[in-house]
């Protein structure tokens, strides 16, 4: 016969029965963990005319993008940026449907994330949550999101992934040199210097994500042939390394070079959608390892108009590790 309910009342509080398990409202599930994918747009983009400025609006008062904002009702305890993801993210994780936390939470490629809990209890859980790229981010791609809905779950990814985290058109000058070089060659973000468009909207904020490395640059001159070898000087001006004096302040000059040589190549003709090519070549060494948040880059022809790069663009695509 089943002792009455009462019984077991005695054997807890003599230690003959375990310590009772807290559920949750939520229902149990037998899921290790449920994914969410999403494409973002590449905040910043080429164009002849913005140059640097060629970037997408993001309302400042609003930690993740507008434009790029995810919401989810898939409720857990932890969450995780799956390292084959292309780009950071914001969480905001809510509790009945109301934001639980004022800040949102940054996640790089490869990291979980446990929000809630008190020391000595278990884990909290949240209902959802609101996603997407944190404000000032100005690259994109595809993210895949990980929701563990168990208190228990829990995953193990290596490595760090290499992400696409700025691309701009940028012109070849000739002389006479400009007295600065244009603000477009930053590595922290919120970027100090980023605003959009000619009439130029701030998009500027407090640095809260570093790529802490840089790895290398995809550049593509854009003529359709060169008849000669062109040298090409990358001109650094109030490089956060090497151009930042003891208080912090930025010293434009003297400035910093690295030359770049491109090669002679021919036009292909035809017609139709390949009649226009342009050389892709891939930098890696002291220009993408050096950035400017306050400072730029001006890219300077040597040969003074010679080998007709002068005024030519140059489409540049930065990556890095965060």
């Amino acid at each position: 016969m089943t002792a009455p309910a009462f019984a077991n009342f005695s054997k807890l509080a003599r230690g003959e029965l375990g310590v009772p398990q807290r559920h949750t409202i939520l229902p149990d599930t037998t899921s290790p963990g449920v994914s969410i994918t999403q494409l973002f747009k590449y905040q910043s983009y080429y164009d002849d005319a913005l140059l640097q400025n060629a970037i997408l609006i993001q309302s400042q008062n609003e930690p993740i993008v507008g434009s790029t904002l995810q919401k989810s009702n898939v409720a857990g305890y932890c969450f995780g940026l799956h390292p084959s993801s292309q780009c950071p993210i914001a969480v905001q994780p809510t509790v009945g449907g109301q934001g639980a936390s004022p800040q949102a939470v940054i996640l790089r490629p490869g990291q979980i994330y446990r929000p809630h809990g008190k020391p000595g209890e278990g884990s909290g859980n949240f209902s959802g949550l609101n996603w997407g790229i944190p404000f000032g981010w100005l690259g994109g791609g595809v993210a895949t999101l990980y929701v563990f809905p168990s208190p228990d779950a829990d995953a193990a990814w290596p490595g760090n992934a290499e992400v696409l985290f700025h691309r701009q058109r940028m012109q070849i000058v000739g002389l006479p040199l400009p007295a600065n070089a244009p603000k477009n060659w930053p590595l922290r973000f919120p970027w100090t210097q980023a605003a959009r468009g000619p009439l130029p909207i701030s998009q500027a904020g407090a640095a809260i994500i570093s790529v802490s490395e840089p790895t290398r640059i995809e550049m593509s001159l854009r003529l359709p042939s060169l008849g000669a070898p062109a040298n090409m000087r990358f001109i650094f001006q109030g490089t956060n390394d090497l151009d930042l004096d003891s208080l912090g302040n930025v010293i434009l000059t003297p400035n910093r070079f690295v030359d770049y040589i491109w090669g002679t190549y021919a036009a292909n003709g035809g017609v139709g959608n390949l009649s226009v090519n342009f050389p892709v070549k891939e930098l890696t060494g002291e220009v993408p390892r050096l950035a400017a948040d306050d400072g730029g880059v001006q890219l300077f022809d040597l040969d003074a108009g010679a080998t007709g790069i002068t005024g030519a663009f140059v489409d540049v695509a930065r990556y890095g590790k965060i």
